[in-house]
């Protein structure tokens, strides 16, 4: 059976340009880059490698319930020519569209609407291309594998895929009638600049269920009922990072605090938020092997249940308790000191050359 959906997973990979409009296919669509090989892998990579979780391998089975084992993906060394890759462009709109945030004759150190709108965009796009791959691979699994259906866990993950691609969609909308124009003011972005490089880089779409203080967000419209997302990105260039956060402006009635929020918030509270938010919500963290050596091994096996767990929902409802915890103790106390070294790993160390 796993050899079976192993190779249904194969016959679902899609080539096809995301630019609205482009017909172009076979191999004028290339394996574009997420986060560009040359500019910003490469500041995470050790001997051309770097740790991220790779769907094109066969997953571990683990039974944490005995009799009932389940797929992990864990954190393995990827080629960076391989990481981040999807066929979501062809190779005129790769370059030509992505130009200012990928070719060396653009700096990132200030990063200006356009170029923030452009990491938005591109992040957006490989997880609608991921969705619309998902979509193809469950009907393909409901053609060859009719059983399937009468789980109510496949059909479950179905119509969430379903959903989404519904709800991403309005936001691919957008980013086409913006790229049309040639306006990128209807988009708000945090830009947090940290003043050195950090070993790890991320991209994702999400609808984070809970903000710094661990109150519930309201992420769902209540007359269209779509999700509302937002857009995270974190990478190294040469002596800083950054991370960016970015949500449409029409967005802000939703995610107005939350973003205050981010511009607000103590180092250590941030941190301890990121430290464990991206590992438990995306499934594109990218880790420099420098970085993964340095850690303890208890910290390295934290790392990879939290990236891989399938019922992580558990472990998010335990981060939104303890940020509930700190804003009750921060009401009493503003001074308070925000220690983030309770967790076993830290992504925020500074980069050291080896």
């Amino acid at each position: 059976m796993n050899n079976l959906l192993g190779k249904l997973m194969q016959k679902s990979k899609i080539r096809m340009c995301m630019y609205e409009g482009c017909t172009s296919k076979g191999k004028s669509i290339i394996g574009a880059h997420a986060l560009q090989e040359n500019r910003l892998l490469n500041k995470l990579a050790v001997n051309n490698k770097v740790l991220m979780q790779d769907f094109n391998k066969e997953p571990e089975f683990l039974e944490i319930v005995p009799g009932k084992p389940e797929p992990f993906y864990f954190l393995r060394e990827v080629k960076i020519k391989d990481a981040t890759v999807a066929t979501c462009f062809c190779n005129t709109h790769d370059n030509d569209l992505f130009e200012k945030i990928e070719k060396s004759q653009y700096s990132l150190d200030t990063l200006d609407a356009e170029q923030q709108f452009l990491f938005a965009y591109k992040t957006l796009s490989f997880e609608l291309y991921t969705e619309i791959a998902a979509r193809k691979y469950h009907i393909n699994v409901f053609k060859n594998i009719p059983q399937v259906m009468k789980n109510r866990h496949v059909v479950h993950q179905y119509r969430i895929n379903a959903l989404k691609l519904e709800d991403l969609q309005y936001y691919n909308d957008y980013f086409n009638k913006a790229l049309r124009e040639k306006d990128y003011t209807g988009l708000e972005t945090v830009v947090l600049e940290i003043p050195f490089r950090v070993q790890f880089a991320n991209y994702m779409t999400v609808a984070p269920p809970f903000d710094l203080h661990g109150k519930k967000i309201k992420n769902i419209d209540k007359k269209s009922k779509r999700m509302r997302f937002v857009f995270f990105t974190t990478f190294p260039v040469e002596n800083k990072s950054y991370i960016l956060v970015s949500a449409l402006k029409s967005d802000m009635s939703i995610y107005g605090e939350y973003f205050d929020q981010i511009r607000n918030a103590p180092l250590g509270l941030f941190q301890y938020y990121i430290n464990t938010f991206i590992p438990l919500y995306s499934q594109n963290l990218i880790v420099s092997p420098a970085l993964w050596s340095s850690w303890t091994e208890k910290a390295q096996g934290g790392v990879q249940y939290a990236v891989a767990d399938p019922h992580s929902t558990k472990m998010l409802k335990g981060v939104q308790f303890y940020m509930q915890n700190v804003a009750k103790a921060r009401k009493k106390d503003k001074d308070l000191i925000i220690d983030s070294s309770s967790i076993a790993f830290d992504f925020f160390i500074p980069y050291t050359p080896m």
